[in-house]
């Protein structure tokens, strides 16, 4: 492992309100509300800003490429997400297991769990990059890549494999602060990287004219600060957890314990993203109007996703350092106040984008099919958000309860497999769009259906277990 310094002592206790001079959080005490909000509102704020990072490459694109320009970047965007998710959901494990150990005060088994981290990090990146840009046309031939995107889309996706390092490690890390309480350095530096992305795409796509791939280079290059910049932030924490020259990695049964949470924590967001894949062989068959209406969509209902996911992925954190101190009345009760919020949230936000859907749709492109096909998804997607919102706060509580299993049962289940087997089964019968549209809302509630007694069950345990 490279070697790092760890910055200069730190306070060796927190204070009296739960928070450390280096910016970590306890959450086992204080108000609940109040602790959540806190914590979860830099992690709402960076997902929407992550949307909007997604949304500057996209309107350059759809304004300068058109809408074969669009399609090409949703058939690779596709195949980045397989791998870039499964390392978002792989960081959620590591927040469960690094909460618990925080919650615990475990400092030494959690400098290991940081340093084992981000040594997976770093060889997952490279060994993916390597195999992505041996397979890259590969992968866009199995999803059947129509033949106009397919230059495009093979330029892009192999520029942007080489940002897959820097992702994963920023995913991780960011993972590792969430479970420290802190959610606020990673919104700053992910601002700083959203800005200068902006900023490249309109020197290098517009003022010097590389156009599409000018784009892929500027998205590279914000990737790369980002990530390292978090990287070295892991070296400024407390300085009996931080990540250092001493840091050992964890021995094998601690570092299988790790694997335990983030593997399946992984493979559910990869299913997610596979189903993705698959479904996109469907979208494809409607031509390419479709493709690029469904990756206009994709933009907008990011204010919706994404939100719900990062409220998912800090109650994963805020369960975790309770069940590690042994709070589980405060477990209980964050689930409660969670359910409220992600219904009433999503419903409020979901009517909103619905007014303002056309001129939103209209922002990314002007050919009439696209946004036909962008609006239609909205209209029917948008009115049942509120049980994706829902799954998110379950698949947060059991994974803060270190039930990782379940969410990755339930991800298989309802999305790799449901979404596709009800598109292969209707499609030949119905030939329309909207059979894709309503395989997204009904796997939601079958997945919930999954996931709402499991969670039960596992508190439930926990609670006799306890007695």
């Amino acid at each position: 492992m490279r070697a790092f310094a760890c910055g200069e002592p730190r306070l060796e206790s927190f204070r009296s309100h739960g928070e450390a001079a280096t910016g970590e959080v306890r959450m086992d005490v204080g108000s609940i509300h109040r602790t959540l909000l806190v914590y979860a509102a830099p992690l709402l704020l960076m997902q929407l800003l992550q949307q909007l990072y997604n949304i500057a490459d996209c309107a350059v694109i759809g304004r300068f490429c058109g809408a074969f320009g669009l399609a090409a970047v949703g058939v690779a965007g596709l195949v980045l997400a397989v791998h870039i998710n499964f390392f978002i959901g792989f960081s959620v494990g590591v927040t469960s297991a690094v909460s618990r150990l925080f919650g615990a005060r475990q400092y030494e088994k959690l400098r290991c769990a940081i340093a084992t981290s981000v040594v997976i990090a770093v060889g997952a990146g490279v060994l993916l990059t390597f195999l992505g840009e041996l397979l890259g046309q590969q992968y866009l031939s199995w999803l059947s890549c129509p033949v106009e995107a397919m230059g495009d889309a093979l330029l892009y996706l192999r520029i942007c494999f080489w940002g897959l390092v820097p992702q994963l490690v920023y995913n991780v890390a960011n993972g590792i602060l969430r479970a420290l309480g802190n959610t606020k350095t990673p919104l700053a530096y992910l601002a700083v990287s959203a800005v200068l992305n902006v900023a490249l795409d309109l020197v290098l796509a517009v003022g010097l004219g590389y156009g599409f791939a000018g784009v892929a280079w500027a998205t590279l290059a914000a990737q790369w600060i980002v990530g390292l910049a978090m990287l070295w932030r892991l070296t400024r924490l407390d300085t009996r957890f931080c990540l250092g020259k001493d840091a050992h990695l964890l021995k094998m049964a601690e570092f299988l314990a790790l694997l335990r949470l983030g593997v399946p924590s992984g493979l559910q967001a990869a299913f997610m993203s596979l189903s993705s894949l698959l479904i996109q062989v469907s979208i494809n068959a409607f031509g390419p109007a479709a493709m690029a209406g469904m990756v206009v969509f994709a933009k907008i209902e990011g204010f919706l996703y994404y939100p719900a996911f990062a409220y998912g992925m800090a109650l994963t954190g805020f369960i975790g350092q309770n069940l590690g101190a042994g709070q589980l009345e405060r477990v209980e009760e964050a689930m409660r106040i969670s359910c409220r919020t992600a219904i009433c949230a999503t419903v409020v936000i979901s009517a909103v984008l619905m007014v303002v859907a056309e001129p939103l749709v209209g922002f990314f492109t002007e050919d009439a099919a696209t946004l036909a096909n962008g609006l239609a998804a909205v209209y029917w997607t948008f009115p049942f958000y509120f049980l994706y919102s829902l799954n998110q706060v379950y698949i947060g509580g059991l994974k803060g309860l270190g039930e990782a299993g379940i969410p990755l049962v339930s991800a298989l289940f309802a999305y790799a497999l449901f979404r596709v087997l009800w598109c292969e089964v209707l499609l030949p019968h119905w030939h329309d769009m909207a059979v894709i549209y309503n395989a997204y809302n009904i796997s939601f509630l079958v997945s919930l259906s999954i996931l709402v007694p499991a969670y039960r069950r596992a508190y439930h345990g926990l609670m006799i277990s306890r007695s």
